[in-house]
């Protein structure tokens, strides 16, 4: 026992010295461990708010490209109902017009990055306000756009069916050019359409119709993924800093 503790007394700074370098050893090894780990989730972080990016970016040019659509279609409803209104002739060009009256517009987009962030756990969103910006586009203002679209839809199904039969030789008839909606639509008795009240209550309607849809349900979606792209650009940023 005397030997054990004169051992202990003579060599307790190298065995100190022994456990803290083994100490210092585990904690480092944590560390780096830790430091890995943070660093790879950073990355799959990074590549997530990226492809959001992506995705968001390629959103706001459909949304672009349909608001333009739309916008043809509300100058051609517009000038229908000035020609029918005042008594107007009816000329080859209106056909091209009449087309634009009823649109099967669809919103194309990805969600395809966000739900692989909510499949991972959203808190690989460090940021706190970017997720909850992107839970707001996503599963919010996307859905809410959405619903709309799908009643926008309903209505032209119900006027291709209901309202143009017996009005114009027939529907659909776009050329399928540049993915818009050119072509033609012919109507029987176009001097018979200055009197039909039903006709003329379904231009003056989907009138009031697409104007709100552009000016509410498209214009608030594009401010809202054109604000999330420059929000993602700068976060983007300051995560690979």
């Amino acid at each position: 026992m005397k030997r054990i503790l004169s051992t202990l007394n003579q060599k307790w700074p190298e065995y100190f010295f022994e456990i803290l370098v083994l100490i210092i050893g585990i904690y480092g090894a944590f560390e780096l461990s830790n430091y890995g780990q943070n660093k790879a989730r950073r990355q799959s972080e990074i590549e997530i708010l990226k492809g959001c990016k992506t995705e968001l970016t390629s959103d706001l040019v459909e949304i672009n490209f349909n608001m333009n659509e739309l916008r043809k279609s509300q100058n051609a409803l517009n000038l229908i109902l000035e020609v029918l209104e005042k008594d107007g002739s009816y000329h080859d060009s209106l056909a091209s017009q009449f087309i634009y009256t009823l649109l099967p517009l669809h919103f194309v987009h990805s969600t395809s990055s966000f739900e692989t962030a909510k499949s991972r756990g959203l808190d690989i969103i460090s940021n706190t306000d970017i997720r909850n910006k992107l839970i707001a586009v996503y599963d919010s203002q996307y859905d809410f756009f959405l619903k709309a679209e799908q009643e926008e839809l309903d209505e032209v199904q119900y006027h291709m069916r209901q309202i143009l039969p017996g009005r114009f030789e027939s529907g659909y008839n776009f050329e399928g050019k540049d993915n818009t909606f050119e072509g033609s639509m012919v109507p029987l008795d176009f001097e018979s359409l200055k009197t039909d009240q039903e006709y003329l209550y379904f231009i003056k309607t989907q009138q009031n119709r697409t104007g709100s849809y552009i000016g509410y349900f498209y214009e608030n979606l594009r401010k809202s993924v054109e604000s999330m792209i420059l929000d993602l650009e700068i976060e983007i940023k300051r995560l690979e800093q």
